[in-house]
């Protein structure tokens, strides 16, 4: 038996198919045999059938993947080095997952309309951990006088989420032209240049 919660076992399932038959093409009963359970256990976890599975699941991999990408910058010391190396590793972990992409695919309504209600709560932890790092920041000094850390971590907020939603231009995988973005069109004008 797994010690993986039997939800999550299917949530997982079913992530699995959309990413191999594609989000519209998956049925409950592909998710029942990837996870190795009935259509009927489905049922009793997700009352609410392929739209509540699809709705669930979707958020579910959504958190898995702030969860990795948290993981990936815990080590970095400054605000700066947390951005770049997140922008880095989410965009390149968003290219290898087909269900990640696919939610940048204006054409996929279902996932859009399935994550909706998840928006502003991904948003507000985003910001809070934000506001936490530019707090660090300006205790450390460096972040200029007269910034409002609150309206500061919104708009980096924001200029995270548009990013790796749409790179427009830049190279995520060149480290150099990241940390450029970073420093002239996220910080710029809230930390201090480094002299």
């Amino acid at each position: 038996m797994s010690d993986v919660p039997l939800r999550d076992r299917i949530m997982a399932a079913a992530v699995r198919c959309a990413e191999g038959r594609g989000v519209r093409r998956f049925s409950l009963e592909d998710v029942a045999v990837e996870a190795g359970v009935s259509r009927t256990t489905i049922y009793r976890q997700f009352p609410g059938g392929r739209e509540q599975l699809v709705q669930e699941a979707a958020t579910w991999e959504v958190a898995r993947f702030w969860r990795r990408l948290g993981r990936a910058v815990a080590a970095e010391s400054t605000l700066e080095d947390r951005l770049v190396t997140g922008l880095m590793v989410g965009a390149d972990m968003i290219a290898r997952s087909r269900i990640m992409s696919t939610l940048q695919d204006p054409d996929i309504e279902e996932l859009a309309v399935a994550l909706r209600p998840s928006e502003p709560l991904v948003h507000g932890v985003i910001r809070d951990y934000i506001r936490s790092l530019l707090v660090a920041e300006q205790e450390a000094g460096r972040v200029g006088l007269g910034v409002d850390v609150d309206r500061a971590s919104d708009y980096v907020t924001r200029m995270t989420l548009s990013v790796l939603s749409s790179p427009a231009g830049v190279d995520l995988a060149d480290e150099a032209a990241t940390r450029q973005l970073v420093r002239s069109q996220f910080l710029g004008g809230i930390v201090r240049a480094e002299v």
